[in-house]
């Protein structure tokens, strides 16, 4: 399928934002918590909200480009699909496994974590129903989502940690509630696959087509003031709680700056404003070995583990470790490619088992 710049680059700035992001956490020393909090406050929702927006943009894209060529049949699509949701969650609960054997002191309730991959596993098998309805449908399954998760959230706190059943049903849903908890993200993941469908009729057309699309369609550019608004919403509705993560005001702040941002990164590419070629290319090897990345990075969060200052010593050692990570990618990406690629792993994997499964049954 041909990639497309606009998505890879907001993919990559997600996963760029995550992994220099957990770096700046756990790195900080205590007493220059302060940057942590505001460079966290600020980004993560970002980083988050694009991930998981993107995946439901190439959810949307596989899908549609499949029914397309008709390469396989809708039941082997179907397989391969839910195959690949449920190997992400079969990594997400290994990754949680880890995570709370190293950092969480072997508290084995942390296997049960919302982090990224387990989010977007579960988000995928739950939105597969909904890939093909209407893409009214899905905007209003998402609202309610992210308004049900709020609501969730108020009745259940109160029993936080409590061995009963709403306490069971808090940490289904809420642990932890500074991380990806699935019904905002599931919303979240949703309304990309709506703008997925947007962008799929652009991909698939001429540039003539790409361009009249554009301004006789209207909707991408509605997109971008739409991304706008809900921004500048989500900042004033009950300001500052923007700055909170996973409230409503910072579901709302990041989901319009994401949406706004593939808007105009989109107008930027139809109508080639900025030849974006080279500099693409940064982003794109982030994007590429996304789930690579998210999942090889937490090794190096160990090595300094609240021991630099928020003055010189992060930015000395981020700057570095950006660039020797920008030269790794590329090095990865011209001798080894594809099979250095997680997500391209599980593609592959989940597609040769679904034809498999084909083969069997007929």
């Amino acid at each position: 399928m041909q990639r497309i710049k606009s998505v890879d680059v907001i993919r990559g700035l997600s996963i760029w934002i995550m992994v220099y992001g957990h770096m700046l956490q756990f790195w900080i020393r205590p007493e220059d918590y302060w940057l942590k909090f505001w460079l966290y406050a600020f980004l993560a929702p970002i980083g988050a909200t694009g991930f998981l927006f993107i995946s439901g943009v190439s959810a949307t894209l596989a899908y549609k480009n499949n029914l397309q060529t008709q390469k396989v049949m809708m039941k082997t699509m179907r397989n391969a699909y839910l195959l690949r949701a449920v190997f992400i969650l079969i990594i997400a609960i290994f990754f949680n496994f880890s995570v709370a054997m190293v950092f969480g002191g072997g508290d084995l309730t942390d296997i049960w974590s919302w982090n990224a991959l387990q989010t977007i596993g579960i988000s995928l098998l739950l939105a597969w129903p909904l890939l093909k309805t209407s893409k009214i449908l899905r905007l209003s399954v998402a609202i309610l989502a992210i308004i049900f998760n709020q609501l969730l959230l108020i009745t259940l706190t109160p029993y936080n940690g409590q061995f009963n059943v709403l306490g069971a049903a808090y940490h289904l849903l809420f642990n932890p509630i500074d991380t990806y908890v699935i019904l905002n993200y599931y919303g979240i993941l949703l309304i990309g696959s709506v703008m997925g469908d947007y962008i799929y009729d652009l991909k698939n057309g001429s540039e003539q087509y790409k361009k009249e699309f554009l301004f006789k369609n209207k909707d991408i550019i509605y997109s971008l003031l739409i991304g706008i608004s809900i921004t500048v919403f989500g900042i004033l509705f009950f300001y500052p709680n923007f700055i909170v993560f996973n409230s409503i005001s910072s579901v709302l702040y990041a989901l319009g700056f994401i949406i706004a941002i593939l808007a105009l990164l989109i107008v930027i590419e139809i109508l080639e404003v900025i030849k974006t070629k080279k500099s693409y290319r940064f982003l794109y090897f982030y994007s590429y070995y996304s789930f690579t990345l998210f999942l090889g990075h937490n090794v190096l969060l160990i090595l300094f583990i609240d021991q630099l200052n928020a003055y010189l010593t992060i930015w000395l050692v981020v700057a570095a470790f950006n660039v020797i990570l920008a030269v790794t990618l590329k090095i990865m990406h011209d001798k080894l490619g594809i099979r250095a690629s997680v997500k391209a792993g599980i593609s592959i994997l989940s597609g040769f088992i679904a034809l498999k499964i084909e083969k069997k049954n007929m």
